[in-house]
């Protein structure tokens, strides 16, 4: 049983998705945004973090003071955003996704599972195994059904850079910093050919593993995810 901290400030309209995360087996600790902000805030043992947005009066301070807690720190954190704060997000918040509002209980639950799944997901002593896609760092080698995949070395740089961080939101300029080097002088528009390009190669089967954020950039999705 995953434990979840629920943080909300609006839970007359979220008690029926916190009983619904209850019901899927979930262990659901409540709590409000100013009592995360409290300095008294001492948070139990938590697998996954909710914070749900949609009231909440400063998302960016809150988020900032999820991360601050040392226990907290290294914990997945979910957003639940309205459409309207989907431009408003920002990657420093350190979360490792969102979902738009209204949400199901089972969306909200599967990303859940999704995310401890990556967390312990199979690794190979040097690359990852990731579903029908095989990412073989030593050989710099990509395969999808065991087929091999004709990737550039920037591509492959790319790919392992994405799948080492499942769920995580990258900006296009951090994956210029973090892919192309910092003394790269070109724009970001490279990136957006780069990843079109590595869609097509790796995405031939109908699996999703690099998923646009919206305003923000891109991240990559796990097999299973939706």
């Amino acid at each position: 049983m995953y434990r979840v901290l629920f943080i909300t400030d609006d839970w007359v309209h979220k008690k029926t998705l916190k009983s619904a995360l209850v019901e899927r087996q979930f262990s659901v600790t409540p709590v409000t945004s100013a009592d995360v902000l409290k300095e008294s805030f001492a948070p139990p043992r938590t697998d996954l973090l909710v914070a749900d947005l949609e009231r909440c009066p400063d998302p960016g301070t809150l988020c900032h003071a999820i991360k601050r807690e040392r226990t907290l720190k290294e914990v997945p954190l979910v957003l639940l955003v309205t459409e309207t704060q989907l431009g408003r997000l920002d990657v420093s918040w350190g979360f490792d996704d969102y979902l738009t509002l209204p949400v199901s209980a089972t969306r909200l639950s599967e990303r859940l599972n999704f995310l401890m799944w990556k967390l312990h997901r199979v690794e190979l002593k040097n690359g990852f195994v990731l579903g029908e896609l095989t990412i073989d760092v030593e050989r710099y080698e990509v395969r999808v059904r065991g087929e091999p995949v004709d990737l550039t070395y920037k591509e492959f740089e790319l790919l392992k850079f994405l799948a080492s961080h499942p769920s995580k939101v990258f900006s296009r300029e951090a994956l210029l910093d973090k892919v192309w080097g910092y003394d790269y002088y070109g724009g970001t528009r490279t990136v957006d050919v780069h990843i079109r390009r590595l869609r097509s190669k790796i995405e031939t089967h109908g699996a999703a593993y690099v998923e646009t954020v919206r305003n923000v950039g891109y991240k990559f999705l796990g097999p299973d995810s939706s």
